[in-house]
């Protein structure tokens, strides 16, 4: 081989190494669950998004995978999107509230949604009230969300104690996640909120740091939370609110055609989210139970201390950390449902 082609052979090399992060030959997902497709819902979201971007986009969008938390937890995940080192990442949308975008916390109050068909309906970009808002968080934050997922209500789960309703969980160390609203929430309920990170918790179960946590069914199970707990309450008190993120700036840089490709990707991804979710939401309970888990169902009447002694007064936070104006649009927007749910 003679100097001329070693010389071209280096440059082309040194040009390929010099991509940036964010050029479309080098897209990267990431996510905190393992890469269980059949019983994750984020990972089937980012199974069929990885396969379906590059069917439709006919190669041209092709993502590698990075399952399990590989890119660190969900706070860097939201900085490297907005650094553009990312391309797309699932987290909960309350991280990005606490980051950059306080509002987008409202859709983390609590007894918000009646169900996953509820959820998809009221938070779809085909509503005014929805669009406006993330397309003002896109604005602000140079972070654009592709789309918000109902990844599962939330139970009540501790060590020693087991809850029956409010009154139980006075003076309890509760985790929570780096969420003012379920922070919050969780003082209404007497308890003093912890927040610790998601890939931290098990740990800090384990070492008692808190006495308890409250997460869906399947992260209970993926995590095996059911390991350092012995007690669960099906209070379903916050449905926990996935938000696919993509850097705003590349996402504006696609052609047309790519982003109808992303769009029609995660359309079809997120199908499989709620299929998945469905079925976790059906058989997580019973998994919990059959590792030795005591769990408890609230009454109707005990359901309604819950919302009681969280509602008003998460609302009345809002108000104050939001403004009136647009906590009474968000719950105008809310309520705008009601007859079909």
């Amino acid at each position: 081989m003679n100097f001329s082609i070693k010389s071209l052979i280096l440059a082309s090399a040194m040009a390929i190494t010099a991509i940036p992060a964010m050029a479309q030959d080098t897209l990267r997902a990431t996510w905190t669950d393992p890469n269980t497709p059949q019983t994750a819902p984020v990972s089937a979201y980012m199974n069929v998004l990885q396969a379906s971007a590059y069917r439709f986009s006919g190669g041209e969008l092709d993502i590698e995978l990075f399952p399990n938390g590989q890119l660190g937890d969900q706070r860097a995940m939201v900085q490297q999107v907005a650094r553009g080192s990312l391309h797309f990442a699932n987290i909960a949308s309350g991280v990005l509230a606490s980051l950059y975008f306080p509002e987008l916390g409202i859709i983390d109050m609590p007894f918000l949604f009646k169900s996953r068909a509820h959820f998809r309906a009221t938070m779809s970009y085909d509503n005014p009230f929805i669009k406006d808002l993330l397309d003002e968080v896109a604005a602000e934050t140079g972070i654009r969300i592709l789309s918000l997922h109902p990844y599962g209500f939330r139970n009540m789960t501790t060590k020693d104690t087991a809850i029956h309703s409010p009154a139980d969980m006075v003076g309890l160390r509760m985790r929570t996640m780096e969420i003012v609203p379920h922070q919050r929430m969780m003082e209404s309920l007497g308890a003093t909120a912890v927040p610790i990170p998601y890939l931290e918790l098990y740990t800090s179960l384990q070492t008692g740091v808190v006495d308890g946590q409250e997460n869906p069914p399947s992260n209970i199970i993926l995590q095996r939370f059911y390991q350092v707990q012995g007690h669960m309450a099906e209070t379903q008190h916050v449905m926990t609110v996935g938000a696919v993120l993509t850097n705003e700036e590349w996402y504006q840089s696609l052609t047309d055609d790519q982003r109808q490709a992303l769009l029609h990707a995660d359309a079809e991804a997120s199908y499989a989210h709620d299929g998945i979710g469905s079925i976790q939401d059906l058989l997580g309970v019973q998994e919990i139970r059959d590792q030795g888990v005591e769990v408890y169902t609230p009454t109707p009447v005990e359901m309604a201390e819950f919302r009681e002694a969280t509602v008003g007064p998460s609302r009345e936070w809002a108000e104050e950390e939001y403004g009136k104006e647009f906590v009474d649009g968000f719950f105008a927007h809310m309520e705008s449902f009601d007859a079909d749910f």
